[in-house]
């Protein structure tokens, strides 16, 4: 009995070696095939799920999986969906939502528009006080500058330059001659001024 107790040990373990020899190359084989086939662009996964399916036993396991992997690749698909949906909905409020602000700066830059070109074009008034001191320039042109110079020193001073810068240089001179120097002085400097 000792011998055969013997003999059991050393067939298992040659039987063993033999089993390594054999299937630790054929694993190399496999993984090595495996890598190669996934760098030429071979989805090596779904074809060996393929492969799977055709056999009787395995066909049960690769289905539910493929329905499980299929139902969460729709699922994903669908939020993915929903979620650019919702991005492209925001970016069109966005867009209107400046489109209006746009528009209404248009509407402003119109507007004044419209308010520089009626502040650039004169008055009824202005144009009118502007004839008004052009015909009291005229009367003071035709006055002595003695009768003259009074006047325009009991004038408001500003009323008195616009009508001076009126009339000609000769007759502005001799007006401010018969004025009062003082007065005189400050029309002067008010005519260098403007």
């Amino acid at each position: 009995m000792a011998g055969k107790i013997k003999n059991n040990p050393t067939k298992e373990r040659s039987l063993g070696k033999i089993m390594l020899a054999v299937f630790i190359p054929f694993i190399f084989l496999g993984v090595l095939a495996w890598v190669a086939l996934t760098l030429s662009g071979m989805n090596v996964s779904k074809e060996v799920g393929k492969a799977a399916s055709a056999i009787p036993g395995l066909s049960t396991i690769t289905s539910s999986n493929e329905a499980e992997s299929t139902g969460d690749t729709s699922d994903r698909l669908e939020a993915a969906l929903a979620n650019k949906e919702a991005e492209i909905n925001q970016l069109k409020q966005e867009a209107s939502d400046k489109e209006s602000l746009m528009e209404e700066k248009d509407r402003q830059i119109l507007q004044l528009q419209a308010d520089l070109e009626e502040a650039s074009q004169p008055s009824v008034q202005e144009e009118e006080a502007e004839d008004s001191v052009k015909d009291l320039a005229l009367s003071f042109r035709e006055m002595d500058a003695e009768d003259a110079a009074p006047i325009l020193q009991e004038m408001n001073q500003d009323k008195a330059v616009l009508v001076l810068k009126e009339i000609t240089n000769k007759e502005r001179g001799t007006i401010l001659g018969a004025m009062e120097s003082a007065a005189a002085a400050e029309i002067a400097v008010r005519l260098m001024d403007e």
